[in-house]
C-alpha cells in the first residue's frame, strides 16, 4: 500500500521521500512530534502541528530587477506557479480559528527549468530558542505545564526576549490574508559568480484584507473566498539583506536597525480549496528544499525542522 501511494504521489512525495532519507537525527525528531501529539492530539493522516489549514493555487511575479544582483534563482526571472498552504497553529480540537493565533503559510514553487523551492513560514516575528536542544526542553516543559514553562523562562534569555516581544504584539483578530509571514530562519542568495549575501524574508500584504464574514468557528476559508471576489490577494516577497552586526545563524535573534530591502516578487492568489480537493496536504514543506541562487545558513533549527517535517509526513502518509 505505501509503495503505491509512492508512485501515485509523483513529485510531491518524491521531494519529501528524498528529505526524510538524508540527514535525520531520528531520535530528536521523534522526539519533537511525540511532544506535538502530547499537545495537540492526533488527527490520523494529518500534520502535528497546524493541522487545520486549507490550499491555494497561485502565481509568483518577479518584481523589483535589484534581486538579480544577489542571486542567480529562476525564481526571479519569470513567474512561477505555487501550489501553497494556510494554517492555524495547534491541532484541529485545540486550533479555534475564530480567535487571535499564529498562522503558517507553505508554498511550492514550481519555477522554470523543471526547478522548485519550498518554504515553510508563520506569522512569528523570530523563533522562541535558538538550538534544538532548548525547543525540545521547552515543549517537554510546555506537556508538563505552567510551571514547568516558567521554569524553563527563568533560565532562557531567549524566551524571555520572545515573551516580552509577544506580549507587546496586539491581539486583534484577523484574517490569514491580513497577515505577514516569515522566514523566521536565514539563508542565503548566491549569484553567478557564488557570492553569498545574508538574507530574510517576509511576505506582506498588498491590502488591508478585512473580515467580511461572521468570525465563527472555521470562518477563515470563507473570508478569504469572499475576499478573493472583491479584490487581488497579494503578498510582497520583502528580502531583508543582512547587516555585518546581525546574528545571521541564530533565529532567536531579530535583526535590528535599518536595512536594505528589496521587494522581489509577488505572491497572488488565483483560487483556494479544501485539503481534501487540493494538492497542499501531500506536500512536505521543507525549507532546506531550495532552488539554485539560494542556500540555507548554519541556523540549526533548519536541519530540525527538516528532520521534524519528515517524522510527521511519514506518519501522517502510514495513516491514510
Amino acid at each position: 500500500m505505501i509503495k503505491l501511494k509512492i508512485i501515485c504521489l509523483g513529485l510531491f512525495l518524491s521531494v519529501t521521500h528524498i528529505t526524510f532519507a538524508k540527514n535525520i537525527d531520528a531520535t530528536t525528531a521523534t522526539d519533537s512530534i511525540n511532544t506535538f501529539e502530547k499537545l495537540f492530539g492526533i488527527t490520523e493522516g494529518k500534520r502535528r502541528n497546524h493541522t487545520k489549514g486549507f490550499c491555494f493555487t497561485a502565481t509568483l511575479t518577479p518584481k523589483d530587477q535589484t534581486i538579480k544582483q544577489y542571486t542567480k534563482s529562476q525564481m526571479f526571472k519569470q513567474s512561477s506557479e505555487v501550489i501553497g498552504r494556510l494554517s492555524h497553529k495547534g491541532g484541529n480540537n485545540l486550533a479555534p480559528d475564530h480567535k487571535p493565533a499564529e498562522y503558517g503559510m507553505g508554498l511550492l514553487i514550481k519555477m522554470p527549468e523543471h526547478e522548485i523551492q519550498l518554504m515553510s513560514m508563520n506569522t512569528l516575528d523570530f523563533f522562541p530558542v535558538a538550538t534544538p536542544e532548548a525547543f525540545a526542553q521547552l515543549m517537554h516543559a510546555k506537556v508538563a505545564g505552567s510551571a514547568a514553562v516558567k521554569a524553563f523562562k527563568l533560565k532562557s534569555k531567549d524566551l524571555q526576549r520572545f515573551k516580552a516581544h509577544q506580549a507587546k504584539k496586539d491581539k486583534v483578530l484577523t484574517p490569514y490574508e491580513a497577515k505577514t509571514y516569515n522566514s523566521v530562519n536565514s539563508f542565503y542568495l548566491v549569484d553567478s559568480k557564488g557570492s553569498k549575501t545574508a538574507i530574510r524574508w517576509s511576505f506582506v500584504p498588498q491590502y488591508l484584507q478585512k473580515i467580511v464574514v461572521t468570525p465563527a468557528q472555521d470562518f477563515l476559508f470563507k473570508n478569504l473566498q469572499k475576499n478573493l471576489k472583491n479584490n487581488a490577494v497579494t503578498w510582497d516577497m520583502v528580502i531583508t539583506i543582512a547587516n555585518s552586526e546581525d546574528n545571521v545563524d541564530n533565529a532567536a535573534i531579530p535583526w535590528q536597525g535599518k536595512h536594505q530591502q528589496i521587494i522581489a516578487a509577488e505572491l497572488t492568489i488565483n483560487a483556494i480549496q479544501s485539503e481534501k480537493n487540493g494538492k497542499c496536504d501531500l506536500i512536505n514543506f521543507d525549507p532546506l528544499v531550495l532552488s539554485t541562487g539560494f542556500s540555507p545558513s548554519a541556523d540549526p533549527l533548519l536541519q530540525a525542522r527538516r528532520n521534524a517535517y519528515a517524522v510527521s509526513f511519514a506518519r501522517r502518509l502510514s495513516e491514510k
